[in-house]
């Protein structure tokens, strides 16, 4: 049949099935193209020295509550050998009054590529007042499979929940943070990466503000904000938790660590600020 032995409304009808066809093979390929995707900047690790092994200790103060938690970073810990890895560990727990509303303990693991800074590896254990959580993150060249074990503190029953974001790259919260830190962060710099810290996936945007004296020390000024990133559509949705952009001081030396950061979170104002730092 062609188009001269066709009626002449069946015609104009034939045509618009083909374009919503054509417009329904095209979606998936629309999907896989999100807005945001023009925003990201490269991935490849800026000019900066590797950071020498370290820690770091935080206490971590919530609505002007001295000392509601602390925190340590662990930056290649010379008793831990894994062959072609860079390994980022940390701790954290609350204390005092923060402890009795809101008893948190943590311990995280990340694994990654000396060279690049992209993540292999991540591991997480939480624990508040109503659940243990243990989520494990594996990021593969061109997905990220996260898997979260919930216990319930009351009755031992344990939710098993797993996920594959397809997307690449994507890096952990140890990883980006060493990738910041290896740009050249003048004023006005942005840097824009696809982040996977536990079981979701979000996009951090970081803003170079300013460089000025901060707690006492000569530090690198950035405005850091995030918004969750749905799996299946790419759409960008809100970080509720985080109600505003948070803002970080890093060092402004030979480390680049972090000074403070403060944050307006769900549950208040929180801050964490450095109070001792050695290299082993």
């Amino acid at each position: 049949m062609n188009r001269d032995s066709l009626p002449v409304v069946a015609w104009p009808m034939l045509k618009r099935r083909c374009l919503i066809c054509i417009s329904l093979l095209m979606l998936p390929l629309l999907q896989a193209a999100p807005t945001w995707q023009g925003e990201l900047t490269s991935p490849e690790p800026g000019p900066f020295l590797k950071p020498v092994p370290m820690v770091l200790d935080l206490q971590v103060s919530w609505n002007g509550t001295i000392n509601a938690g602390t925190v340590r970073l662990e930056f290649a810990p010379p008793e831990v050998h894994k062959s072609g890895a860079y390994v980022v560990r940390s701790s954290a727990a609350s204390h005092g009054a923060a402890a009795a509303l809101f008893p948190y303990q943590s311990n995280f693991w990340s694994e990654m590529d000396p060279t690049t800074w992209r993540p292999h590896y991540f591991h997480a254990i939480e624990t508040d007042k109503k659940e243990k959580v243990v989520t494990t993150v594996r990021h593969e060249p061109a997905h990220v499979e996260s898997e979260e074990a919930a216990k319930l503190l009351k009755t031992g029953n344990v939710k098993l929940t797993t996920h594959t974001f397809t997307y690449a790259p994507v890096f952990d919260i140890f990883s980006a943070m060493l990738h910041v830190r290896s740009q050249k962060l003048a004023a006005g710099d942005h840097i824009t990466l696809v982040i996977h810290p536990f079981d979701t996936p979000y996009l951090l945007r970081v803003n170079v503000q300013c460089r000025e004296i901060h707690n006492g020390r000569d530090t690198i000024r950035l405005n850091v904000g995030m918004r969750k990133i749905d799996r299946k559509t790419l759409e960008l949705l809100p970080y509720k938790k985080l109600k505003q952009d948070a803002t970080l001081w890093l060092s402004d030396d030979a480390d680049r660590i972090p000074i403070e950061l403060r944050a307006a979170v769900f549950i208040g104002d929180v801050r964490a600020t450095l109070t001792a730092q050695s290299k082993p």
